[in-house]
């Protein structure tokens, strides 16, 4: 996905621009999307993003950091939703340690405008807000309220959380959309196709995971979207010693599509993971679950992104 490094001299004063990491582009971040793009369109300037290409404490702290949306994934997310350019700061330690006035004056102070959200830091130590920014005699900046569903903060975290613990049914609310996963399909041990449920097993390198268990899920392959059953999971039953792996089985389907890149969309959880003491049982369990999924998923629309 096509992007530009952020550098000095690279933002003008025919662009309006948002600033964040973004990850998950959910709906508080849609907010500042909007707002810059109403006013880009206003005073006829270019909407443009500035995001990081790894989040700052996983450089800062060593962390090893999974995203809601990987760094492709943002950038396209960005792209669709209207905005010309997306500059991407090549975060790492030195510029970890460019103070809050050196990149507010070399970078952001040659925009036009500046759009950010009302909890926004940056620079050294996070020592520059949104009151520095308001007060540059230049640059133009608004700021973003909190942006809250049902009581609760919109954020990344917030969010992030929610998947870790397996509460996908929540997630539109705040995402706009169903939590999806892209990844290259790959070869796994073919144990599904043994039992009755071949499987296209998923590469979630990078990708925050969902609990453990068994979903309800619309997996799309070749831009097509199909109904699927998606396990997540070391497969205790089959293999004890089995990575942790997502697979997901598509209803009416029958194709090879190794290699292939496909998205899964989490719609419900159904149930834990759990081990069976007989394959016989495993396949009991699987029928039901596929019965369950597709009561929740034929009253559905199918996602189209």
């Amino acid at each position: 996905m096509s992007y530009q490094l952020l550098k000095p001299d690279v933002l003008t004063k025919d662009m309006i621009a948002i600033i964040g990491f973004f990850d998950g582009v959910h709906l508080a971040h849609q907010a500042l999307l909007t707002e810059a793009l109403n006013w880009a369109k206003a005073d006829q300037k270019k909407p443009v993003v500035i995001t990081f290409n790894h989040h700052p404490k996983s450089v800062i702290y060593g962390l090893d950091v999974t995203y809601i949306t990987p760094l492709n994934q943002k950038v396209q997310r960005l792209k669709d939703a209207g905005f010309d350019e997306v500059f991407v700061i090549a975060f790492d330690i030195a510029f970890s340690h460019l103070s809050a006035e050196t990149f507010l004056n070399d970078y952001l102070a040659n925009l036009y405008g500046l759009v950010c959200g009302y909890d926004f830091k940056f620079g050294h130590g996070g020592r520059g807000n949104p009151d520095l920014l308001t007060a540059h005699p230049t640059l133009k900046t608004r700021v973003i309220s909190e942006i809250r569903h049902l009581e609760q903060k919109i954020s990344s975290s917030v969010i992030r959380k929610l998947i870790e613990n397996g509460q996908v049914e929540t997630l539109p609310s705040l995402l706009g959309r169903y939590y999806s996963i892209e990844g290259e399909v790959i070869h796994g041990e073919k144990k599904g196709r043994l039992i009755g449920y071949p499987t296209a097993n998923l590469d979630t390198t990078h990708f925050v995971i969902p609990k453990k268990g068994v979903y309800a899920s619309f997996t799309k392959v070749k831009d097509q979207v199909h109904r699927s059953m998606t396990s997540v999971g070391n497969n205790p039953t089959l293999n004890a010693h089995h990575p942790l792996s997502v697979e997901s089985y598509l209803f009416d389907f029958d194709e090879t599509i190794y290699g292939e890149i496909i998205t899964t969309y989490f719609v419900k959880r159904l149930r834990s993971e759990l081990k069976f003491d007989a394959v016989a049982d495993l396949i009991a369990q699987i029928d039901l679950d596929g019965e369950e999924t597709l009561k929740v998923l034929n009253p559905l629309k199918k996602p189209l992104s």
